[in-house]
């Protein structure tokens, strides 16, 4: 953008949020250390500067602008013994950076980008004991190795990946297939830092409800392994298998009541009881948590596991083989067969596809609903099985258990509407 174009009131509020910037950074500095640094003058001066050079636009001024910056902090802090780090240095680096960000003009997301990275930076800075700590005393070596591992599997990974679907009946579909084993191990992760700082119990509260929006069966599969690995905590996360598998149904009506409103008006009443009654299950099953005699020490394990997620990437493509295959030699037509071998997948995907399939005026509301259930049902038949192979006999009973409240549920509500 020519210089002429610039509009003067434009020019002055980028030259004010640079002056905020330097601010900001420079009040966080001057007064959390008794050593010699710059200042708030000092950092308003830097950032001030940025901004000009961000609203004149040459390349050649902003450059030699931060190399006289950089090379006067540089001479202050050579010649100040008393400096023992270069934070504030690099502090001041930013501030001139964020500067001529928010002040560049023809870059509608420059100035909240900015502003929004300077309050990130102060709070870091501000932070500077409680981030020492926490890289030095409470995360382990292993819990940080694990962490660039699952970094990996999810920034690495997952981008390289084709998409698109491959092999017979498409079944092999490579992004999807690791999408899941992202799922499963991020619920392991989070759910072992929870752990780790708020307990088990508190801590699986967070992570059910995580899971049941993510993916149910994701969760479920991650809860059966943390079973298998801690046997004495069978009965908390039994609870938050359940509770998680509640959470689906209020994500199932709102998918629903996007593609049609009608179709998700007819499913609320048994939707709204079965989570009512999902709810209402995991919370009695958590009460006989403290019954249970704790068998074993207590083994918190690694943050990072990705064999149980590879397991169950591997059992997930059997099975969309498996659903893709018989759909294709059943035919589309068939709603209720294909909601049920997809919905042992997938049960959004069936509830989108068939409240689509209303709003084409193709199947009646009657059927599209009978279609979402056999779905959910067949997708909890799915999830108690990963529940009992996985998770033991103890475990899978308890899950079956809560589906069978939840299903009771609804079916109560389907046959007192039916009656009225």
């Amino acid at each position: 953008m020519p210089l002429s174009a610039i509009p003067l009131p434009e020019a002055f509020t980028s030259l004010g949020e640079a002056l905020l910037i330097g601010l900001l950074i420079g009040a966080q500095r001057e007064s959390h250390s008794d050593e010699p640094q710059p200042g708030v003058r000092d950092f308003i001066l830097i950032s001030l500067t940025g901004g000009v050079c961000g609203v004149l636009g040459q390349a050649w001024l902003t450059a030699s602008a931060l190399i006289s910056i950089a090379l006067l902090l540089a001479v202050f802090h050579y010649q100040t013994k008393e400096r023992t780090g270069i934070t504030t240095e690099m502090a001041a680096v930013a501030a001139f950076a964020l500067g001529c960000l928010t002040a560049t003009p023809g870059l509608k997301w420059g100035a909240p980008l900015s502003i929004g990275a300077t309050i990130v930076v102060v709070a870091f800075l501000e932070a500077k004991a409680w981030l020492h700590k926490l890289v030095r005393e409470i995360i382990t070596e292993r819990e940080f190795n694990d962490t660039l591992s699952f970094l990996a599997v999810v920034l690495v990974i997952y981008p390289v990946l084709p998409e698109g679907q491959f092999g017979p009946y498409g079944f092999i579909e490579p992004r999807k297939i690791w999408l899941f084993v992202i799922l499963v191990s991020s619920i392991s992760y989070v759910g072992y830092f929870l752990e780790k700082f708020l307990g088990t119990a508190k801590s699986l509260k967070f992570t059910s409800i995580m899971g049941g929006l993510a993916s149910t069966t994701a969760a479920t599969a991650a809860f059966a392994h943390n079973v298998a690995d801690e046997p004495s905590k069978s009965v908390l996360y039994s609870r938050a298998t359940v509770i998680a598998n509640a959470i689906q149904f209020p994500r199932v009506l709102a998918l629903l009541y996007v593609v049609n409103p009608a179709l998700a008006a007819a499913s609320f009443v048994p939707l709204a009881l079965m989570t009512a009654a999902g709810l209402a299950a995991g919370l009695l099953i958590g009460r006989t948590a403290t019954q249970e005699p704790a068998t074993g020490t207590l083994r918190i394990g690694n943050p990072f596991r990705l064999w149980p997620a590879l397991k169950f990437g591997a059992i997930f493509t059997a099975i969309l083989f498996a659903t893709k295959a018989a759909a294709a030699e059943l035919g589309a037509g068939a709603v209720y067969w294909t909601s049920a071998i997809g919905g042992s997948l997938d049960a959004d995907s069936v509830a989108v596809s068939v409240a689509d399939l209303v709003s084409g005026g193709k199947a009646p509301i009657t059927v599209a609903f009978a279609a979402v259930m056999i779905a959910l049902v067949m997708n909890a038949v799915l999830k108690t099985g990963i529940a009992f192979f996985t998770g033991g006999a103890r475990f899978g009973w308890r899950v079956a258990a809560g589906f069978a409240i939840m299903f009771g549920a609804g079916l109560a509500a389907v046959l007192v509407a039916g009656a009225v």
